[in-house]
């Protein structure tokens, strides 16, 4: 899975992410992205390309409905998401990937279609719901994490030494990392950290 840069820089194309978009309902074969999308048939296949580059999708092949020759279908090959916050004191962006499960032959999505269509219909009613509620937690969380950064600053704004500052707002912000760490990720020497902290806990 490529990092989290390098994988902006692809979706960032607004072609590339209707491609993706297409795909992620059921595989396509070229053709059909380029009428479904109305982009040309050379464009569509650059673009596959630099997914396909980047490991973001795979091809199959499949046999024409038209008697024609093997065709390849492409389908999305990384489950991923990026979440990124920008706010007051605060700049957090994050990517995370879950197992893909390998594309459906046309025989499996035949049968997939048998399934009973109201349960699924009622399943994602509930899952959408949970996410919602999830969404809305998540965004108190925000606020509240603002918040806490808003106090940190107004805290930490009567420290001349700017490091000072840096390394108060890392111990604050980042509580996954013990002062060490923080020291590492700030290019200072651990006892610089050390007697920041102490510092300003003691005042």
């Amino acid at each position: 899975m490529v990092g989290l840069d390098a994988l902006l820089s692809v979706i960032e194309n607004p072609a590339r992410r209707r491609i993706l978009e297409a795909l992620a309902r059921e595989p396509h074969y070229p053709l059909q992205l380029s009428k479904e999308l109305g982009m040309s048939q050379q464009a569509v296949m650059k673009h596959l390309r630099v997914l396909e580059s980047y490991g973001l999708v795979k091809s199959y092949q499949e046999e024409s409905d038209l008697g024609g020759p093997m065709r390849n279908k492409y389908y999305p090959t990384v489950n991923f998401t990026i979440v990124v916050d920008v706010g007051t004191n605060i700049f957090h962006a994050e990517l995370t990937t879950r197992e893909h499960e390998p594309a459906r032959t046309q025989a499996e999505r035949d049968q997939e279609r048998e399934a009973r269509a109201g349960e699924l219909r009622e399943r994602m009613k509930e899952i959408d719901r949970r996410l919602l509620d999830l969404q809305r937690q998540r965004e108190e969380l925000i606020e509240e994490k603002e918040r806490i950064m808003d106090e940190v600053a107004r805290l930490t704004a009567g420290l001349p030494d700017y490091q000072a500052r840096r390394a108060m707002y890392e111990f604050i912000s980042r509580p996954d990392l013990d002062p060490r760490e923080i020291a590492r990720h700030l290019s200072l020497r651990d006892e610089v950290v050390m007697r920041y902290i102490k510092e300003w806990l003691e005042e």
